[in-house]
């Protein structure tokens, strides 16, 4: 069975702006890596999996305890231009649980095109 496509979105000025994730690790790959401070992330305390407003079951829980479990700690995150995480939510959680205080980053100065954006 083929894996569906991951992604990072973000919503502005109503519309959703769509990076393929294999398309950010292949763009930022010759960028600079760096460690974060772990607690730096605004994302540790959003809702980044499951979508707002909806309870997740067992089953998707335990499968984001697995890729947490199996995230490689030597791929950088991938930050955006204005400091957000577009990539690499289960090696910075897997960071907190095993209690590092940084992780390997890497950082867009200037962000890609999108690979999709569609009208909310």
């Amino acid at each position: 069975m083929r894996r569906p496509i991951q992604t990072h979105s973000t919503e502005r000025d109503g519309k959703r702006y769509i990076w393929y994730t294999e398309r950010l690790w292949e763009l930022a790959k010759d960028l600079p890596e760096y460690d974060a401070d772990v607690e730096r992330f605004e994302e540790l305390d959003r809702d980044c999996w499951f979508g707002e407003g909806r309870t997740p079951n067992i089953r998707e829980v335990a499968d984001h305890c697995r890729r947490i479990n199996e995230a490689d700690p030597r791929i950088p995150v991938i930050i955006n231009d204005n400091g957000r995480l577009m990539d690499g939510g289960h090696r910075l959680a897997r960071a907190l649980l095993e209690g590092r205080k940084t992780v390997k980053a890497v950082r867009f100065e200037e962000m890609p095109e999108p690979d999709e954006i569609e009208e909310l």
